[in-house]
């Protein structure tokens, strides 16, 4: 039994080994430019296929570390108790509220 008898975790290891080359292959290609001078525009399409195909190994592997896929059972909820609503500890009276009340013109 070795490390690589999966192969959701050989897929896994193998998409960080490849996201791990795509950036390698991004800073050469940017030491490259600045040795020609040229300015950075955006990375060669090899490596966004790169990126592509390791974000989505690393994906695969990851689906396959967490096992089968249950099935969400709802269970009722539970209702309040009537009597929840007439409980005063959430009442408050000395609030900011009275400050955003229009002013008495008449007294």
């Amino acid at each position: 039994m070795g490390i690589f008898d999966e192969v959701d975790k050989l897929c896994a290891v193998a998409g960080f080994i490849v996201l791990a080359h795509a950036c390698y292959a991004t800073i050469s290609y940017r030491n490259d430019l600045k040795i020609e001078g040229t300015d950075f525009t955006s990375v060669p399409l090899a490596v966004m296929v790169e990126c592509v195909v390791g974000a989505v190994a690393c994906t695969w592997g990851a689906l396959g570390f967490a096992g089968e896929f249950l099935p969400i059972k709802a269970q009722p909820r539970e209702l309040p108790p009537v009597t929840m609503e007439k409980m005063g500890d959430f009442v408050i009276f000395a609030h900011r509220g009275k400050a955003l009340a229009p002013p008495d013109k008449g007294r």
